[in-house]
């Protein structure tokens, strides 16, 4: 069996699993190599790297000053250890590094963009026990921290040194999505793991479209496939990928699947018409 095989057969093995069951980081890694398989040899390093800087927050839980709260000394043990103490930083994409949001790569190189960087951080809190949570805000990656006593705390990897209250959640979102909206409930509802996964690698997904990369941004569709067969934009964009590649036999494979699953009747009607019209075409 082929590395590339092998990973497919990973991510495939995950997409039968419980959500509870699937690690975020892991995925991503995997996804990485798969997409640039030259990555494949390094996981195990930054595996390695994650579970000591997860050593290191839980020995600084220990040695925080009591005189805060819990959920204060967990955060300040957590950023001070991995922002600080190990230099890692959000990045603004700069338009030339297209592994920039391959995670590999934000370990290695200490540096990514937020949501990115948000992945590692939730990793690495949860590695050191933390309770610690994505949330389903719009814009940006945000984490929540709780502590024993249901004290909670929520973190911008962008901007670790503050701590967001309601005033600052509210100019965020609107800087990010606009002055008309507003915030809702469902803002603060934790993301799934695959959720997360997907929240973070659609972003590298659009930065390697925007770099004319679609080989890439395809394997990389695919193989979020495998962990999340239940994804309806997922098949879509993987259609219309395929058609940009001039391959009408897997735009339909995919396009298929998507009207299966999609509970979108005009979103289902447009994807029946280009199949149709996909199915007319030699190929």
């Amino acid at each position: 069996m082929t590395e590339a095989a092998g990973l497919r057969r990973r991510l495939a093995d995950l997409g039968r699993q419980d959500d509870a069951a699937v690690a975020p980081v892991e995925a991503a890694l995997w996804l990485a190599a798969l997409v640039r398989p030259t990555a494949i040899g390094a996981i195990a390093a930054q595996l390695n790297t994650l579970s000591t800087l997860a050593d290191d927050v839980r020995a600084a839980t220990l040695t925080g000053s009591s005189d805060s709260a819990a959920v204060e000394r967990h955060t300040a043990a957590l950023t001070g250890t991995v922002l600080i103490r190990h230099g890692f930083q959000a990045v603004a994409e700069d338009g030339n590094e297209e592994d920039e949001g391959d995670l590999g790569s934000v370990i290695e190189r200490r540096c990514g963009d937020p949501d990115s960087l948000g992945l590692v951080l939730l990793d690495i809190a949860r590695r050191a026990g933390l309770n610690a949570e994505a949330l389903a805000f719009p814009c940006r990656l945000l984490l929540r921290i709780e502590d024993e006593s249901g004290r909670r705390l929520i973190l911008d990897p962008a901007a670790p040194a503050q701590r967001l209250d309601t005033p600052d959640l509210r100019a965020l979102l609107k800087a990010g999505r606009g002055l008309s909206h507003e915030l809702e409930p469902s803002h603060f509802v934790p993301l799934g793991n695959r959720a997360v996964l997907i929240r973070v690698q659609t972003a590298l997904k659009q930065r390697l479209l925007r770099l004319g990369r679609l080989d890439r941004a395809l394997a990389l569709v695919e193989g979020l496939l495998l962990v999340a067969p239940d994804q309806p934009p997922l098949w879509r964009e993987a259609g219309l990928m395929h058609l940009r590649q001039g391959n009408p036999r897997g735009a339909v494979a995919a396009l298929e699947q998507f009207v299966i699953r999609t509970t979108d009747p005009q979103a289902r009607a447009r994807a029946l018409s280009l199949m149709a019209e996909l199915k007319t075409r030699p190929h």
